[in-house]
């Protein structure tokens, strides 16, 4: 009778096992980056052939989660977050360079309208007043757009520290979490709560960048990045730094273990490389075509304006004047009067207009834009097209990335994540197991009770 009470015991204290490990998967429906447990069970053999066995025996809880899964989903957050980080940018440089407001486009045709209506009456101050005006508002459409940039350039390079910090944090706390799970493994403590915050952090870390992760005998995880430089190995924790140089340009270093060495952004993946590429594939090469334009722009209508007089017979001055690398004055209207706009080929002739036609004149001439020669609306809409192309290929690759990632996400929780309906089987499972088991300890006390009623 004994024998059948323990096996009964042991399976009373299975089921009680099991019901502990389901109360803790259904208190944890929420806990983002959970994984759920479950019992792993085993019979126990009896002391004889003769013996039908020796109950059971929950031999671990067993932690679901599923190493190629989780990499898979790391990779496919990694991939996200790098276009995403650029898209953010890329939209707004086009939402900016498309409106009328701020289009180049739009005030180069109301410059070169304005010298089209005086061309009838040159000597016009009135006329004068609106060619000197529209310049104005074309150098500030200039400047707006390099301003924006620039400030966009300001936002990206303090984004970037912030992320180093992100990263800089992570790489602590899971180089303190590799040391906790170490310590705790080794006296055969339960380690499923240190793992799954490991695993969390880690998913925060693929966001920002491309990452290798490997895991260690002894319980620690090793993380690199995708070109080799070593995150975390065991409790020691690599730390990026951000330094500025004469230039305005970021360049990032990792220290680790008393060793410190340059990073190639280029390579670097996540959100932190989408910023280096959107940084050096758009933002930079788009200021520079900008002040490219500016120059030569410049430069046509004053060596134009040269040729001529003004209305008091002097030699012509330059209307416009670049600033190479300014950010609020790239190009400015120098302070010309009306009257001092050398619109004529000849002193003292007023109405003169050979010179205005052949300010007209340059709209239809080209400028040198990177290694083509084009004409000034002509370039801008070539920069505009070149964002516009971008912004729409980072989106759909973005999208793409992010369907990816959700197909992730659904197959490492298919395995890990907690289902409401499993955990309430398994309960109403275990509390049977118990139940039955319950009677099979008072069958067997009713047996003993009845032999013992037999002497």
């Amino acid at each position: 009778m004994s024998n059948i009470s323990q096996i009964a015991y042991s399976g009373i204290n299975a089921a009680q096992i099991g019901l502990t490990t389901t109360g803790q998967n259904i208190a944890n429906i929420n806990t983002p980056g959970y994984s759920r447990l479950n019992t792993v069970t085993e019979s126990l053999s009896g002391i004889s052939s003769l013996n039908a066995g020796g109950g059971v025996k929950v031999t671990s809880i067993r932690r679901l989660s599923n190493e190629f899964q989780n990499q898979q989903l790391w990779r496919a957050t990694t991939e996200q977050h790098y276009y995403n980080s650029s898209q953010q940018y890329l939209t707004a440089l086009e939402t900016l360079m498309s409106g009328d407001g701020a289009s180049i486009s739009s005030g180069l045709d109301q410059f070169f309208a304005a010298l089209s209506e005086a061309s009838a009456t040159p000597g016009s101050v009135a006329l004068r007043q609106q060619i000197i005006s529209e310049a104005k508002n074309l150098a500030q459409r200039f400047n707006g757009l390099n301003s924006n940039i620039d400030a966009q350039l300001n936002a990206l390079r303090e984004q970037r520290t912030a992320m180093a910090s992100e990263i800089n944090g992570l790489t602590t706390n899971l180089a303190l979490l590799n040391k906790k799970i170490i310590e705790t493994e080794s006296i055969n403590g339960d380690t499923s709560a240190l793992r799954d915050q490991r695993e969390s952090l880690t998913n925060q870390l693929s966001q920002y960048a491309a990452i290798r992760v490997g895991e260690i005998p002894d319980g620690s995880i090793s993380i690199s990045l995708a070109n080799g430089q070593p995150l975390v190995a065991g409790s020691t924790a690599g730390q990026l730094k951000v330094t500025e140089t004469l230039s305005g340009e970021q360049e990032v270093s990792l220290s680790f273990a008393g060793t410190s060495f340059p990073l190639k952004q280029d390579s670097f993946g996540g959100a932190f490389g989408g910023l280096y590429n959107v940084e050096y594939d758009n933002l930079r090469p788009m200021k520079s075509s900008l002040e490219q334009m500016a120059e030569q722009l410049s430069d046509m209508v004053n060596n134009t304006l040269a040729t001529g007089f003004d209305l008091n017979g002097a030699a012509g001055q330059p209307l416009f004047a670049f600033t190479s690398g300014s950010s609020t004055d790239l190009l400015s209207v120098n302070n010309l009067s009306p009257a001092e706009l050398a619109l004529s080929s000849a002193a003292g002739e007023t109405g003169n207009n050979e010179v205005l036609l052949d300010l007209l004149n340059l709209k239809g001439q080209t400028i040198t834009l990177g290694a083509s020669s084009v004409t000034l609306n002509d370039a801008y809409a070539i920069l505009l097209g070149q964002v516009a192309s971008a912004s729409r290929q980072n989106q759909a690759d973005l999208d793409t990335a992010t369907a990816v990632t959700g197909q992730a996400q659904s197959q490492r929780d298919a395995v890990s994540a907690v289902s409401l309906d499993e955990e309430y089987v398994n309960m109403m499972t275990y509390q049977q197991a118990y139940q039955a088991n319950m009677k099979v300890i008072s069958t067997a006390n009713q047996l003993f009770d009845n032999m013992l009623a037999a002497f």
